[in-house]
């Protein structure tokens, strides 16, 4: 009798789990949606974090408005470019009418982030070095949750706009027709979850 009532228990435990796991599975796909393109360019200050494909790319056509608005003060991160990736490197990815001059003046490249934590740790560094508030952040949009995770505990006081840039592969709203973008969106979920419990403990504060 105790051995059926504890199955029956179990049972519901771990269907009560499942269920939670996936309500909040479908939580985080409308989060990866709902963050919207900062268009109001009256900031000139961009961070791009590698590690799929077009956001450099993408990102630097952001500084077309800029231009058309006559701004001068560029400060441009290009966060996570690993090691042997230079400023020719960045040369070879933008269109021929991108002006080369603001290469050299104004993109800083980090080659030091290895993930999205010290990405965020970089940034830190180099807006404080830089006098930086507030900056456009641009990242693919199934990143963007946890990107803004990251950084929103690194760098709480400055202001950061999102710039989500859609894949060209993974149509994220009909993320269940396609087994790629689902495992995508999964694993960038657990991902999700074990950055939030992480900064949850470390900002744990013992007192006696």
């Amino acid at each position: 009798m105790l051995r059926r009532i504890f199955k029956i228990f179990l049972i519901f435990f771990l269907s009560s789990i499942l269920t939670f796991f996936l309500i909040e599975l479908f939580n985080f796909k409308e989060n990866i949606l709902s963050f919207k393109k900062y268009n109001n360019k009256k900031s000139s200050n961009i961070v791009i974090l590698t590690g799929a494909a077009n956001r450099i790319k993408d990102g630097l056509k952001i500084i077309d408005g800029f231009e058309k608005l006559k701004i001068i003060n560029y400060k441009i991160l290009v966060s996570g470019t690993g090691k042997g990736f230079s400023k020719n490197s960045l040369i070879k990815q933008i269109s021929p009418d991108f002006n080369p001059v603001l290469i050299e003046c104004c993109i800083y490249l980090d080659s030091v982030s290895k993930n999205t934590f010290t990405n965020a740790i970089e940034t830190s560094k180099w807006a404080k070095r830089n006098g930086v508030k507030e900056f456009i952040l641009i990242t693919s949009n199934y990143h963007m949750p946890r990107a803004i995770l990251e950084f929103k505990n690194v760098m709480p006081d400055y202001k950061i706009y999102t710039f989500p840039i859609t894949p060209r592969k993974h149509n994220i709203e009909n993320w269940m027709r396609s087994p790629e973008t689902f495992s995508l969106v999964f694993k960038e979920f657990c991902k999700y979850v074990i950055s939030n419990l992480r900064i949850k403990i470390s900002n744990i504060q013992i007192t006696y």
